[in-house]
């Protein structure tokens, strides 16, 4: 199994973003209100001469530290010990988000093996309930609710590019479609997928459509577990052509059922061409539907 690390390509697709960070500042790459968009990714040094990576915070007002391969930090404002795998307790499954402050998928669940209780605190005051029952709980919310039909590689909504556009672009479909509260609504993640067609949420979605599948944890390809990377997800979401990226993707053969078509190699730096698969998980040849879900709020999973 290939370990997933982020490397310093990325920098080069996230220029023509126009709310973004600065990851070079004194205070670990923090900027004023609004500088970032929460769980973007961007690189950053490491001290033993390679590359971590600072993920923008869930207040969306500063990078978090640099995380790298072999716990230590760098650059960027990073410090010594930074832990890249897994908890500092040894839990996890090693998906290098816990620590972040942002509240990555399974999370937030006391049964997952990524459970990282330090993040979910941002989760605490939130709009929605974080409980498992009772009346208003946000247990009782679906959790697809909206499509944005037939979207390129390149997600662009106005000044934004990639991730940003995407959540921007499911919020308006929300709102078109009058979602409650359709300002929280965002990009469905892989879990998310996995969750809603459990529940029978797709029974409704043509036969024949697919979608941009947004991967942040470990899945299965058979029986051998594949780590998520910037090289499964068009760099996140900002990659129009095919030779160095490639894009995971769901399809519908109708009744409610998933296909997943996921990418055995997800390792991306900005380099090295031999990891994409063009002809199966190409990204900028193909128009795919963006899946829309409301936040993961149900700590029980």
């Amino acid at each position: 199994m290939q370990g997933h690390r982020l490397l310093g390509g990325v920098l080069a697709f996230v220029g023509g973003i126009a709310l973004s960070c600065n990851g070079s500042s004194d205070d670990g790459g923090g900027g004023g209100g609004g500088a970032c968009i929460p769980g973007q990714q961007f690189a950053c040094d490491c001290l033993d001469g390679g590359q971590g990576v600072q993920v923008c915070d869930i207040s969306g007002d500063s990078l978090g530290p640099c995380t790298c391969d072999g716990a230590t930090g760098g650059g960027d404002g990073a410090t010594e010990g930074d832990t890249e795998f897994g908890t500092a307790d040894g839990s996890g499954t090693g998906d290098g988000l816990c620590g972040n402050t942002f509240p990555d998928p399974g999370e937030c669940d006391e049964q997952s093996p990524d459970y990282c209780p330090e993040d979910c605190g941002g989760l605490d005051g939130g709009t929605m309930d974080t409980g498992t029952g009772g009346e208003g709980s946000c247990s009782d919310l679906p959790t697809y609710v909206a499509m944005v039909p037939s979207v390129a590689s390149r997600w662009e909504s106005g000044a934004l590019t990639g991730f940003g556009a995407g959540e921007a672009m499911c919020q308006m479909a929300a709102a078109a479609a009058g979602v409650p509260n359709s300002t929280d609504v965002t990009v469905c993640n892989y879990q998310q997928v996995v969750q809603a067609e459990m529940a029978g949420e797709f029974a409704a979605v043509a036969p024949g459509t697919t979608a941009w599948l947004h991967r942040l944890t470990v899945a299965n390809i058979g029986a051998t577990p594949t780590q998520p990377g910037l090289g499964g997800r068009c760099v996140d979401w900002t990659y129009s052509t095919n030779h160095i990226s490639d894009g995971e993707f769901v399809d519908f053969p109708g009744g409610g059922a998933v296909n997943y078509n996921l990418d055995a190699d997800t390792f991306y730096d900005g380099v090295d061409t031999t990891h994409s698969q063009p002809g199966l998980l190409e990204c900028g040849s193909q128009m795919r539907a963006i899946l829309c879900c409301n936040p993961i709020c149900d700590s029980s999973g």
